[in-house]
């Protein structure tokens, strides 16, 4: 029906035990009439006959729909081969809107660096003392500037690797690509770009589905550039950049490309890319969390990982800090110009040891 979406969205979201950001209700620009109803993220079991029949009822009954639904309005389930696809642009406009509290309420809470259960928010937590965060993860790793276990493999040796654990690989990039890497420096896309709308979160935001939670910001608020000579903020868990490169103007896409031309592609579980734009201070990257097989291009700093298998961890409700030592098998300080290769459902977590600029590449 055309009634306002948000009260089809909180009826079902109620209906169905969900916060209501996980609901979302398009109207069809060609048939004023149709809405499609959206439930992210899919659920594992969940009766569509029963819901739309609660729908129907609710549209009787006038519960959870307003008088200006239109007479008659029933809600069906769409056939199996039947598909729903929302425009990029719709996609985009609607996460523009989205409430701080619908991006970050339906979170779990996540365990911080401590081993602290907090909740995820795009709200920062302003540092008491000057103490920078490297020194402050030093306390929780001691090796954190020294380790490294990761086998580096050069990309004339792609036939060697197993894919099955962690692995970095170097000299995937052509000269003139790699020297032109300072086009990610921060002050330089802060005077080219810095108007740029980009896809912002945290080390929590960022845990679960960061794409879709993260928050829109101007990029050059997001670098968090000094604002006098001598200030600096010191953020453990600072303001990460996380967009997709097609997201990006073409001009900056234009730049990137040669750096994602360079991507080794003879990985079986990555044939072929999405790419993300990864910008981040000194500090925390993303925690914790697993996903499909995935790389990593480093451009410009260095960066502290902290990997394990799945089965090592999945058992283990208090990870941290010790994830950070005995609790992760693999641990690496990614250099500029190296691509990281993890695994599958491998658990990884990053530290910035500095201003770091990269690409991540993951399956389509």
């Amino acid at each position: 029906g055309s009634a306002p979406t948000l009260d089809l969205e909180e009826h079902i979201a109620q209906v169905l035990s969900l916060h209501p950001s996980k609901v979302m209700a398009i109207t069809d620009d060609d048939c004023a009439s149709t809405a499609t109803i959206i439930v992210y993220p899919e659920l594992e079991s969940c009766d569509a006959d029963a819901l739309a029949a609660n729908i129907n009822d609710a549209i009787k009954s006038g519960d959870a729909i307003n008088s200006t639904l239109l007479p008659g309005a029933k809600c069906t389930v769409a056939a199996d081969e039947e598909s729903v696809s929302v425009a990029s642009s719709d996609a985009l406009e609607m996460w523009r809107e989205m409430e701080d509290e619908a991006r970050t309420g339906h979170l779990d809470g996540v365990l911080s660096p401590d081993g602290v259960m907090i909740q995820p928010t795009h709200v920062l937590n302003m540092p008491s003392d000057s103490i920078s965060p490297t020194s402050l993860h030093l306390k929780r790793d001691p090796t954190l500037l020294t380790f490294d276990n990761v086998k580096r493999i050069d990309a004339s040796q792609l036939h060697t690797i197993s894919w099955e654990e962690p692995v970095i690989i170097t000299n995937s990039m052509p000269e003139e690509s790699f020297s032109n890497r300072g086009i990610l420096d921060k002050n330089r896309l802060a005077s080219v770009y810095g108007q740029v709308e980009v896809r912002t979160g945290n080390r929590e935001t960022l845990i679960d589905n960061g794409i879709t939670n993260s928050k829109p910001m101007a990029l050059e608020k997001a670098l968090q550039l000094p604002q006098s000579e001598g200030e600096e903020m010191h953020l453990e868990c600072g303001t990460i950049v996380f967009s997709p490169v097609n997201e990006l103007p073409d001009s900056f896409q234009n730049e990137m490309r040669p750096f994602t031309n360079s991507f080794p592609d003879s990985s079986p579980s990555i044939q072929t890319k999405k790419f993300t734009l990864t910008l981040a201070s000194e500090g925390f990257g993303i925690g914790m969390h697993k996903h499909q097989a995935a790389m990593f291009m480093l451009l410009r700093g260095r960066k502290k990982w902290y990997m394990s298998s799945s089965e090592d961890v999945e058992e283990d409700s208090q990870t941290h800090p010790g994830f950070y030592r005995e609790k992760s098998s693999h641990k690496c300080i990614q250099k500029e110009g190296e691509v990281l290769f993890v695994p599958y459902m491998w658990y990884h977590e990053i530290f910035n040891l500095e201003y770091t600029a990269g690409i991540q590449a993951l399956p389509e």
